[in-house]
């Protein structure tokens, strides 16, 4: 069923041109606006939508924002970032891969800046023309787009590929808070045998919420689990599926600043370094959610010699600055035993009255500090709020 009602000629219409002339315009003014530009029958969902997401995709999709591509609202969405997908690319080469789930085709693009020949598979055969069309504005080559259901190709498929790919959306009517791999559409676990018979690696793409420990209980030959962040948001989860050999599987928690500072960590990075003796801890460290995600902060603090002020608290305290650290670094002010009373003198001696308020393994959360201690948000300074391993609370004032 088309959403759009699409005829060859609708994708031609000038969007660059109206989008510049009526960018700021509300969704009412762009609605009569468009009636009365356009003399076809021409449904203008699909330009509202595309004039939205231009507005706000400028961090996520810079390539085909800029490029005045077209982007259905739900497509967009469920897209990979521009970055997300070029992380992809560093992680393999070859002469093909294999999309089941095509969608907006953002991982198809950068897919084909290190394969020969990129094969994507979507059922929706508007979104498809819509795809084809950007593709063609943006130049990209060797993208073969099909329309059909991943199930369908792959029951048909003689065809062996260096890398099968999958983003799988989860049903419509699912509702449950956990990611459960046999609630996506197609179903990853039915595949996996199918799977094993035309690729030796596979790289799956999943929620940020899956849990880690779920997976690897689900699904073998994981060779590598990638936990991706964006500025210190996790964005998704990577399972690279080898399934030429049993492997011992690789946590690695990534951090994508651009396309030239990209930050790294796993097990296998884990060293001893030498650090300056002191008898005070002089800074305040917070790792990055993709750190903490990976279950690695204490692979992390041990790396750097830094000291986890409690094993579920993610907080590391240290005697140095540590250079390029992997997350937020912060200079402590002051620290003491948490109580309400000291803390109210200490706000009141130091003149605090704005503060950024973080907490963890605290059992007072942030809005209700900023209420009982009269502290508005923002500002240069820092509190932070939580509890050492024998239930002490503790106070950390920092500074960046």
């Amino acid at each position: 069923m088309q959403k759009y009602k699409l005829l060859p000629e609708h994708l031609n219409f000038n969007l660059k041109n109206f989008v510049q002339k009526h960018l700021n315009d509300d969704i009412n003014t762009l609605t009569l606006k468009l009636k009365s530009f356009i003399q076809t029958d021409f449904n203008t969902n699909l330009v509202l939508e595309t004039i939205s997401n231009i507005k706000k995709g400028s961090h996520k999709l810079p390539n085909l924002t800029s490029n005045y591509c077209w982007l259905p609202t739900k497509s967009y969405e469920q897209a990979s970032s521009e970055l997300t997908a070029f992380y992809k690319s560093l992680l393999f080469n070859g002469n093909s891969v294999l999309d089941l789930c095509g969608g907006l085709g953002i991982d198809d693009i950068a897919f084909s800046k290190v394969f020969k020949t990129v094969i994507s598979l979507d059922a929706d055969e508007e979104l498809n023309e819509i795809v084809n069309f950007n593709f063609k504005k943006l130049g990209i080559n060797p993208v073969e787009r099909i329309t059909i259901f991943a199930e369908d190709f792959l029951a048909n498929n003689a065809n062996k590929f260096d890398l099968v790919y999958i983003d799988a959306d989860r049903r419509p009517t699912v509702n449950s808070k956990k990611f459960i791999l046999s609630d996506c559409t197609p179903n990853i676990i039915e595949l996996l045998p199918q799977l094993k018979l035309i690729t030796n690696q596979l790289l799956i793409k999943l929620s940020p919420m899956v849990d880690l420990n779920y997976c690897k209980s689900e699904i073998e030959n994981i060779k590598e689990i990638h936990v991706v962040s964006l500025k210190n948001e996790v964005k998704e989860v990577l399972l690279l599926v080898d399934f030429s050999i049993k492997n011992n599987t690789i946590i690695k928690a990534i951090n994508i600043i651009n396309e030239q500072n990209i930050q790294e960590f796993s097990e296998l990075n884990l060293f001893e370094i030498e650090t300056k003796k002191s008898n005070k801890n002089t800074h305040f460290y917070e790792p990055n959610a993709s750190i903490i995600k990976a279950n690695l902060s204490a692979n992390y603090a041990q790396s750097l010699g830094l000291k986890m002020i409690a094993l579920n608290t993610h907080f590391f305290i240290g005697h140095e600055l540590i250079e390029n650290f992997f997350g937020r670094c912060f200079k402590i002010i002051e620290s003491f035993t948490f109580s309400k009373s000291m803390l109210k003198n200490y706000l009141k001696k130091n003149g605090i009255v704005k503060a950024n308020i973080s907490k963890r393994n605290f059992p007072i959360n942030e809005a209700e500090i900023a209420k009982q201690f009269d502290l508005k948000t923002g500002g240069d300074e820092y509190l932070f709020f939580t509890q050492n391993n024998q239930g002490e609370k503790l106070f950390f004032h920092c500074v960046k």
